[in-house]
């Protein structure tokens, strides 16, 4: 789960030359390149610029169904 001050988004990290790139389902769907990366020691960018502010959570049993949930809703 990718944390900001307002938004919880789910990601999936995916191991990259230079640390982790974080997919969001939307950009896992469409094949493109993902906005933001983890990288080791330097920290978060997004489009190759440094961004503070976000942190990254394990996806909680409670935010999976709910994730899941709306998946079946649709």
């Amino acid at each position: 789960m990718l944390i900001s001050r307002t938004k919880e988004t789910p990601v999936q990290l995916v191991a990259a030359p230079q640390g982790y790139w974080l997919y969001t389902e939307a950009e896992a769907q469409k094949g493109t390149t993902p906005a933001f990366e983890l990288r080791p020691k330097l920290g978060f960018y997004c489009r190759g610029h440094q961004v503070v502010g976000f942190s990254l959570q394990p996806l909680t049993i409670q935010a999976a169904a709910h994730a899941e949930a709306t998946q079946l809703a649709k």
